[in-house]
C-alpha cells in the first residue's frame, strides 16, 4: 500500500471519528430526544414518543445515552 493511500484511508478514519463524537456530543445536548423510540447497540427498544421526521435519536453506529448510562452504572 503506497504513502497516499495510507494518507487517505487516515484521513477517512479520522473523519468518521469525529463524526461520531459530534453526533453524541449533539445527543448530550438534548436529552430530551432520548424520549424517541429507537434501536441502539444493546439491540433493544428504547423510548416511548415516536420521532418526528428526520431527528434520530442515536448516532450512525447505533450509540445513544441510555446504553452510555447502562454501561457505567454497571461498573
Amino acid at each position: 500500500m503506497g504513502l497516499l493511500s495510507r494518507i487517505l484511508i487516515g484521513l477517512r478514519e479520522f473523519a468518521a471519528t469525529h463524526a461520531e463524537l459530534t453526533e453524541r456530543q449533539e445527543l448530550r445536548n438534548r436529552p430530551w430526544e432520548e424520549d424517541f423510540l429507537h434501536w441502539s447497540l444493546d439491540a433493544e427498544l428504547h423510548g416511548t414518543v415516536v420521532p418526528p421526521p428526520g431527528r434520530h435519536s442515536t448516532t450512525r453506529s447505533g450509540w445513544c445515552p441510555g446504553v452510555h448510562r447502562a454501561r457505567v452504572d454497571a461498573r
